[in-house]
């Protein structure tokens, strides 16, 4: 049985007269990657990104690519789902304010109306170039200099909040014992075999010390993506 999807994308590309090694290299693939997939079944599903630009480049809703309903290319769903809330806390070496969590899943984090101060909204290419959609993401403010010159007092960073686990190794916002946020960098120090899952939890600033912590005395908020 031909896949529907497959079948529907090789009918966009006939219908608009596209040339489909033009059209993976718009997809930042090499010049055979549709082929590949259309005739050879790799890679067996497009990836969200990959899926998000194909729609872009066809014209079409991601449904019709498999992806979920009222998707449309190059756009995050419509509402408020676009907005990126920014959380008054601050996110660096002593930070204050309290984080109130509403809810928390696969899809990410949701924050009580009362800290969200403010809302941003990026560019679809922003979005692309961070693999990120709007509903995934909030923004936190930097205070403190113990993730400079990575990361300044001031600045705001945008973060995955579907993100929780640190691997791959790099910047995370956690939760800190004060209430809290901090920005802090993440890599598993403990081997596969280990009982406990360790982790590494430094900053970029040599004079802030580097910790080492079981991963359960951690908590997550999510991932950094930008700033």
């Amino acid at each position: 049985m031909t896949d529907p999807v497959r079948k529907r994308i090789r009918q966009l590309i006939g219908d608009k007269g596209l040339d489909m090694k033009g059209l993976s290299l718009a997809l930042s693939k090499n010049h055979a990657y549709l082929q590949q997939y259309l005739e050879r079944g790799i890679p067996k599903e497009l990836n969200e990104r990959t899926r998000m630009l194909l729609a872009e480049q066809l014209g079409v809703d991601e449904a019709e690519l498999g992806g979920p309903q009222g998707q449309r290319p190059g756009k995050a769903v419509a509402g408020a789902q676009e907005q990126i809330p920014e959380i008054d806390v601050h996110a660096g070496a002593g930070g204050g304010g309290f984080t109130a969590l509403e809810s928390h899943s696969a899809n990410g984090m949701t924050f009580s109306r009362e800290v969200v101060r403010d809302h941003w909204r990026l560019p679809d290419w922003l979005l692309y170039s961070l693999n990120a959609r709007s509903g995934n993401l909030a923004a936190f403010p930097v205070q403190g200099d113990s993730m400079s010159p990575t990361l300044l007092d001031g600045d705001v960073v945008f973060v995955d909040t579907r993100i929780r686990q640190p691997s791959p190794p790099g910047l995370f916002v956690l939760a800190d014992e004060f209430g809290g946020v901090i920005v802090k960098r993440l890599e598993v120090s403990s081997g596969p075999g280990d009982e406990d899952i360790m982790v590494r939890v430094g900053s970029d600033n040599p004079h802030h010390m580097t910790k080492e912590l079981r991963l359960d005395e951690i908590s997550i908020v999510g991932r950094y993506v930008g700033r």
